[in-house]
């Protein structure tokens, strides 16, 4: 068996396959770092998996599918797998790409998860590079990451996310919750790039990085445990950077620099008029979930904040998005976890 890379890429796709190969293309053009495999999880079902093949192939990345190869590592929730040798643009190095179609949509949580628990199991890599499908980061950004947290013994390092049209501007460094606006806020949002940040300051301020694109060590993932699957979506980055924070792990790297187009899977838009009625109601449930496992004697605060916050979707003209608002507060409080199937129907439709 082929041993595996120092790092691991993780991606979670759902029905995005030009986001990954965009973002593939990307990795292609790493040039210094370490080595690493990349390991897709797709969360989409059969014709998604199919799709993203035919696109992986039919890309004008040099990908080649390695038809006959018997799997590395093969998760437990996976149907379907395939791997395809990525040749690097100019005299990069080669990557190997394992792409696995999950049983049925785990949610991103759970679809890292599924990666997880079986390459623990495995020798030979150090670290996981957690990335969001619809970023194209920079070529050094996981050399950045991974000095980082070498140099200052960080075992959870989150990059610099900028949006791709504006990227002379911090769009975060992280995330931090705030109490008493029951919110989470994307840390030095706006800030112009150039200046470097005091990271002891930075640090402090965030509560988790951003989970479009962070490092984490093997041997903090094995000291805080895997992500928690119940959020299904939103909040799992935030709840598994707050178990490194407790432990003095969480750091930042302000050369790692990340383009995130963000919001391309289920809709999270800039506006609340924009925003899919299924993000809204899981950032309603999720917020609920983590301030009654974190934050729990402010959580008769966090409820009627909540309910201040649905009522800004009317005043800007959605009232699917109202109901969808409320609809994930009262999941919350009933204590509902895990895969939202009715909304999930009502996405879909």
């Amino acid at each position: 068996m082929i041993p595996l890379a120092e790092v691991i890429v993780l991606i979670v796709g759902y029905r995005s396959p030009q986001d990954i190969v965009g973002c593939l293309g990307a990795l292609s053009r790493v040039r210094t770092g370490p080595y690493f495999d990349v390991f897709i999880a797709e969360n989409g079902g059969p014709a998604a998996m199919s799709a993203l093949m035919e696109a992986l192939a039919g890309a004008k990345e040099p990908y080649r599918l390695v038809s006959d190869a018997e799997p590395v590592i093969r998760p437990s929730a996976a149907p379907r797998q395939c791997q395809f040798q990525l040749t690097g643009v100019g005299d990069c190095r080669e990557m190997r790409v394992h792409v696995a179609e999950m049983s049925e949509n785990l949610g991103y949580a759970g679809a890292i998860n599924a990666w997880l628990r079986p390459l623990l199991r495995m020798p030979g890599w150090r670290g996981a590079w957690i990335l969001n499908p619809d970023t194209e980061p920079a070529p050094e950004a996981l050399a950045e990451l991974v000095a980082y947290s070498t140099e200052r013994g960080k075992g959870m390092v989150g990059s610099r996310i900028v949006v791709p049209t504006t990227p002379d501007l911090v769009r975060t460094r992280g995330l931090a919750w705030r109490k008493l606006s029951a919110r989470t806020i994307a840390v030095d949002y706006c800030t112009p790039a150039a200046l470097e940040p005091d990271m002891t300051d930075v640090e402090a301020r965030m509560d988790a990085p951003s989970g479009s694109s962070f490092y984490v060590t093997r041997d903090m993932i094995e000291r805080i445990g895997l992500m928690d699957e119940r959020y299904f979506l939103f909040f799992e980055d935030l709840e598994w950077g707050c178990r490194a924070k407790a432990l003095g792990g969480l750091g930042h790297a302000h050369r790692s620099i990340v383009p995130h187009a963000g919001g391309t899977t289920i809709g999270s838009g800039s506006s609340r008029a924009t925003m899919s009625p299924l993000s809204v109601y899981l950032e309603f449930r999720n917020r609920i979930m983590f301030v009654r496992e974190k934050h729990r004697a402010w959580l008769p605060w966090t409820v009627l904040m909540l309910a201040c916050h649905a009522a800004t979707f009317l005043v800007a003209g959605s009232v699917a998005n109202t109901l969808a608002a409320g609809r994930g507060l009262a999941a919350g409080l009933k204590g509902e976890t895990g895969r939202p199937d009715r909304m999930l129907h009502m996405h879909k439709a």
